[in-house]
């Protein structure tokens, strides 16, 4: 059971003391019945609550899955670019958080949950979750220049190496690439020590999510199965 009004504002309708004014305006039911007791207490599972006739709906953690569109921060702010936030509806706005980051101009799969342990856990390097990217470059990646990345660790700087899992040369200028560290502008960096500069780079895979059927923009929630998914490839099962 819950209150009406910390429901209320757990869906990011307000503060309590906003969504209380709501409460006692009579705009919001619950089973079809007008309540205007923000103490009321229900079963959100059982009952079904609308604030003027939309249906809010319950979620105790929140997994959304984004096609990330260019022009987009992967921040809770707006910036030099607005914020991935401004994609999704208001309600899960305030308790949800991204997962890693992509910059701005760089598009495809996004998650975006409200659970911080799992968020942790899944941008970690440790985890070792698989992230797969088509990259397009500014010219064809000639063959030395392929086998010398596939060859073994790439030296960005002094202090960073990475390894990718996978370079694959699918077209002259475009290529798929499999990493798990996660490093900053990792991509782009491993290119540009080459000679190359990404001109387009979109994650088509972050382990098993990818974003078919969903246009760039659009997002959808994660289904129970990936969910429970998720949390077995981060150790989360009964957690």
């Amino acid at each position: 059971m819950i209150r009406l009004d910390k429901f209320l504002a757990d869906a990011s309708l307000g503060t309590r003391k906003h969504v209380k004014k709501y409460v006692r305006s009579g705009k919001v039911t619950v089973g079809g019945v007008v309540i205007d007791d923000g103490a009321h207490l229900f079963d959100p599972e059982k009952e079904e609550v609308a604030v003027d006739g939309k249906i809010i709906e319950y979620t105790s953690e929140i997994y959304l899955l984004m096609n990330k569109p260019s022009g987009y921060m992967c921040s809770t702010i707006d910036e030099m670019y607005p914020s991935v936030l401004n994609l999704i509806d208001p309600i899960y706005r305030k308790k949800t958080r991204i997962v890693g980051r992509l910059d701005a101009d760089t598009t495809g799969v996004l998650l975006l949950t409200s659970n911080g342990k799992l968020n942790n856990r899944l941008i970690h390097p440790n985890s070792k979750i698989q992230k797969e990217y088509e990259a397009s470059l500014d010219h064809g990646l000639k063959d030395e220049d392929l086998a010398k990345m596939l060859s073994g660790p790439i030296q960005l700087d002094e202090d960073t190496s990475v390894t990718p899992i996978k370079i694959e040369r699918i077209e002259p200028y475009i290529i798929d690439i499999i990493v798990t560290e996660g490093k900053y502008h990792e991509i782009k960096r491993i290119f540009k020590k080459y000679g190359y500069s990404v001109i387009g780079l979109k994650r088509v895979r972050l382990d098993f999510l990818t974003v078919e059927g969903l246009k760039e923009g659009e997002y959808r929630p994660l289904t129970t199965s990936e969910v429970s998914h998720l949390k077995k490839i981060t150790s989360m099962e009964d957690k």
